[in-house]
């Protein structure tokens, strides 16, 4: 199944996790069809929530206590999406966001709601490092990433990309990004 991974704020991650969120609202959506999967990344933040509080302590096996933010807490199937054409309503209802701030937020483009089913929130949240894009470069061509192993002597190449054409995530997307779940 396609995968993206979505950075969601901790206030909204509760929500979510309750089950009373049942759609996240984007000024984009993928170019895959549905169902996809969706990684969510809870973002850092100076407030406090009591999810935000429950999921960033957890203790390793060795007994530390670690901290969960900024980590991908869950995943969701996304099923469908929603445009709020005739929907705004009930668009607003399922986000937990009022009409007034549906229209504040597209600031007069489209609007997309992702509809969130078979929500799993990990007991340990996993790193960003976990996860990998897709290189956009051809391998042959690589040198621009960590994972290059190309060895390059004058303008010669010898070996090859050791990514496997993945790319490792280090930064977390500002909405989304497509990714690879390492196995």
């Amino acid at each position: 199944m396609k995968a993206v991974l979505i950075s969601i704020q901790p206030k909204w991650c509760e929500l979510i996790a309750s089950g009373k969120k049942t759609i996240e609202v984007r000024k984009t959506r993928p170019k895959i069809e549905t169902p996809f999967k969706c990684y969510i990344y809870m973002t850092a933040t100076k407030e406090r929530c009591r999810f935000w509080e429950y999921i960033t302590a957890y203790q390793n096996s060795k007994g530390e206590i670690l901290d969960g933010s900024q980590k991908v807490i869950g995943e969701f199937v996304c099923r469908g999406i929603m445009r709020p054409n005739n929907n705004l309503s009930r668009m607003a209802k399922e986000s937990l966001l009022t009409e007034k701030e549906l229209f504040e937020y597209s600031n007069g483009k489209e609007l997309f709601g992702w509809r969130i089913s078979d929500l799993k929130i990990y007991d340990k949240p996993k790193k960003l490092g976990e996860f990998y894009k897709k290189c956009k470069l051809d391998p042959d061509e690589c040198g621009n990433c960590d994972f290059h192993g190309l060895i390059r002597k004058r303008y010669e190449i010898i070996g090859h990309c050791f990514a496997d054409g993945k790319k490792k995530i280090t930064r977390p997307p500002q909405s989304w990004c497509y990714v690879e779940e390492s196995k």
